[in-house]
């Protein structure tokens, strides 16, 4: 592990602490090398009277690309004069494959390029997906449904989290000066009561013109659990404190593809959120290291995977449906050749492991990808509230 940081005492981490193998993946005991580039990294997501401390909330990925045994990324001089790099830039970015609104960019052709060179090499790809709206708003749920008399909620835990997304979202300002009010995610014990009320009067205030059985059902656990003590998961943290950090989602890769070799791009951040840690399995450490771009191609088709990536997906989230349905219609073929490109890097890589490809979203953004990227049918529900 390449370091050049002083001597510290590290945090030790067991690989299992970050990642549970359960019955559906597949694919994370191979010996891979994954390289790595991230986009809309947020750092601290914190909240305070003004608001969140971001200007925009898009979505933060990490991802980049993954190589078997012996296999290699290709010629970095060849892929350079397909892409008609000036000789001058120093290395390959995102910013190069196009600019402007999403839709522009999915048409370039300098996206065809990279999507075809990494399909035409068998190298696949990886990513974390992460909506951080959804990833802090999920708690509330979580720490209802601990509580014994919601358990039989769980089965539903998903939908119940997409509801209240897609109602919090309808008038963010007002749903974080309330959870504000009440020091989120530091809800206090003898708070509990009011803080329920108040939410259930936000919901209602804002109730959707179409409702399913999953809004229902929020708004009946949000009024009933007016009665739990505490809310277990938003007790005891930093009032303020959103997201600490992109340390998590980091490790959970790490210890996901235990016996892999990690490949970053030398950022001050990305090594200060990783660096602390001692990582394990079986008492071996597992390997990672941070590397220079400009020497390395491999981090510079990773920055160009995460960067378009990190475009797409938040382009699905901001986007209603009726528009997703048109914009798919009328897709031109540059568009239509660079979605059939991607579909094949997701099913080759979900192919090598299912775990490679990471979504922390609402079931709506899940839905409305699978349709955009796979042709699956859109829900019901999308369709009659254009969410």
């Amino acid at each position: 592990m390449t370091s050049d940081s002083p001597l510290v005492e590290k945090i030790e981490v067991e690989a299992k602490q970050f990642y549970f193998e359960t019955p559906t993946g597949r694919g994370t005991d191979q010996d891979l090398t994954l390289y790595y580039d991230e986009t809309n990294n947020f750092g601290n997501l914190k909240l305070s009277a003004a608001g969140l401390n971001v200007t925009k909330s898009d979505n933060f990925v990490l991802g980049g690309i993954v190589l078997k045994p012996n296999q290699n990324a290709g010629d970095a001089s060849e892929f350079r004069k397909l892409f008609r790099i000036q000789p001058t830039a120093d290395e390959v970015k995102f910013d190069m494959v196009g600019h402007g609104a999403f839709e522009k960019v999915l048409g370039s052709s300098k996206l065809n390029y990279v999507l075809k060179w990494l399909l035409e090499r068998d190298i696949g790809i990886h990513y974390t997906n992460l909506n951080i709206v959804n990833w802090f708003i999920v708690d509330i749920i979580d720490s209802i449904i601990a509580c014994d008399e919601f358990a039989s909620y769980f089965l539903m835990h998903r939908e119940l989290k997409n509801e209240l997304h897609n109602i919090a979202t309808k008038d963010m300002p007002s749903f974080l000066a309330l959870i504000n009010k009440y020091d989120y995610p530091n809800v206090e014990r003898e708070a509990t009561f009011e803080f329920l009320k108040e939410l259930y009067s936000f919901l209602v205030a804002n109730w959707p013109e179409t409702v399913f059985a999953p809004t229902n059902a929020l708004k009946e656990i949000i009024l009933r659990a007016r009665v739990v003590p505490e809310l277990c998961f938003l007790v005891g943290n930093n009032p303020g404190v959103l997201i600490k950090g992109i340390d998590s989602f980091f490790l959970y890769r790490l210890c996901a593809f235990k016996n892999s070799s990690h490949i970053f791009d030398e950022e001050k951040s990305v090594r200060e959120a990783i660096e602390k840690y001692r990582i394990t399995h079986d008492g071996r450490e597992i390997p990672y290291q941070f590397v220079d771009s400009k020497q390395h191609f491999e981090i510079q088709l990773s920055d160009i995977v995460a960067g378009f990536l990190g475009r797409y997906f938040s382009f699905i989230e901001k986007t209603p449906t009726k528009s997703l349905i048109a914009f798919k219609k009328d897709m031109n073929q540059a568009q239509k050749s660079n979605v059939s490109a991607l579909r094949a890097l997701i099913e080759k890589s979900d192919a090598l492991s299912n775990v490679l490809l990471h979504r922390v979203t609402t079931i709506d953004s899940d839905n409305k990808s699978d349709y955009f990227i796979f042709d699956t049918h859109l829900s019901p529900h999308l369709k009659a509230t254009n969410r």
